[in-house]
């Protein structure tokens, strides 16, 4: 699994590059993080195998169940993938979906004190769109060459812990 999502990556900086570099605002995207790296996972057979395989190389893990499928977060505990990547989101694809599965996106952090990213995609001529996922996670999807970046004013822990805290409130309530 990590031999495939470092091949990936690899490619995907590629293409992530390219399109940096038609950017009109360079600079917002010079000062994007990569935070993690998104892997669709088949079915639910190929969701476990990954999932045994990466639990294997972390010490942490977060799994929900999300939009009938589950999605699980990890970060690896000694392990870096290109990029200074050490979290992954393996996700189950939806049912009844025919997306691609394999690297699906990554995330890149911008501080939301310095730039509004909706104003800076307004600027671009580039495919993007506005998208969210429950209560928590909120990003920007730029779709570029087949793939696909998340830009994002948190990261997937931060949904995570956010996630974790309502599950709490459940229970002391």
């Amino acid at each position: 699994m990590l031999k495939e999502l470092t091949a990936a990556i690899t490619v995907y900086k590629e293409k992530w590059d390219k399109l940096v570099a038609s950017a009109n605002n360079k600079v917002f995207f010079d000062f994007l993080q990569p935070t993690s790296a998104g892997w669709k996972a088949e079915d639910l057979a190929d969701f476990n195998s990954r999932f045994d395989e990466l639990r294997d190389a972390s010490d942490q893990i977060h799994m929900g169940w999300v939009n009938d499928r589950w999605i699980a977060t990890f970060h690896l505990k000694e392990a870096v993938l290109p990029l200074g990547l050490t979290v992954v989101k393996l996700m189950q694809r939806r049912p009844g979906s025919s997306d691609a599965t394999g690297l699906d996106h990554l995330d890149f952090y911008y501080n939301p004190t310095e730039a509004k990213a909706k104003d800076v995609m307004s600027s671009e001529s580039f495919e993007w769109t506005e998208e969210m996922n429950g209560a928590h996670c909120k990003w920007i999807s730029i779709w570029f060459d087949g793939t696909e970046a998340k830009v994002r004013s948190d990261t997937v822990l931060e949904v995570c812990a956010q996630e974790m805290k309502d599950v709490e409130k459940q229970i002391l309530n």
